[in-house]
């Protein structure tokens, strides 16, 4: 079975365990929380993820350590479900589908925007206002500066592109000029 598959079956299973509404928001913030503890320390997942260490072991270290970091009963259980299973090698992949999940019930899609320059707070939020308007949901937009765009913006959501970069409008220009029939002198 395919990782992403494997952990999209986790992620809905914590989900439907999960309360809607600012439970399903506490717990994500959670995992993102543990997911950024786990890329820091990646002999933790080494040591979660090794087979030569008991599952027994596994749980038993992983119990003592979310017993102190005081996380949600649902997310303590599908850390030691994970342990028990040895797949702590997906847990970043969980939580991306649990995090897509919660967005869907909340009538969310994220995307990002790519641009040559930094934008400011007003033309963030423009942009996203027209996004939200085409495809009738909230939007979350992520924003990055990428000197490879001339000048405008790319801007991705699921799969929507949005190019309004100087690159994109002299290469339809070419293609428009390139299917214009030329006008020869007689």
């Amino acid at each position: 079975m395919k990782a992403m598959e494997l952990a999209s079956r986790y992620a809905k299973s914590i989900f439907e365990l999960t309360p809607s509404g600012a439970e399903q928001e506490k717990t994500l913030e959670e995992l993102r929380l543990l997911g950024q503890e786990f890329a820091s320390n990646p002999e933790v997942i080494e040591f979660l993820s090794s087979p030569l260490v008991k599952p027994e072991d596994r749980e038993k270290v992983l119990g003592m350590a979310v017993k102190n970091a005081n996380v949600r009963e649902n997310v303590h259980h599908l850390l030691l479900l994970l342990a028990r299973n040895n797949r702590f090698a997906i847990f970043g992949e969980i939580v991306e589908a649990f995090e897509s999940l919660v967005d869907d019930a909340n009538g969310v899609v994220r995307g990002s925007v790519r641009s040559a320059a930094n934008l400011g707070p007003a033309e963030r939020q423009q942009i996203e206002t027209i996004v939200e308007k085409v495809l009738k949901k909230k939007v979350i937009m992520a924003y990055k500066t990428d000197p490879s765009v001339i000048g405008g913006l790319v801007a991705k959501v699921g799969s929507y592109t949005f190019d309004d970069s100087l690159n994109s409008h002299l290469t339809r220009l070419n293609e428009e000029l390139k299917r214009t029939p030329s006008v020869r002198a007689l």
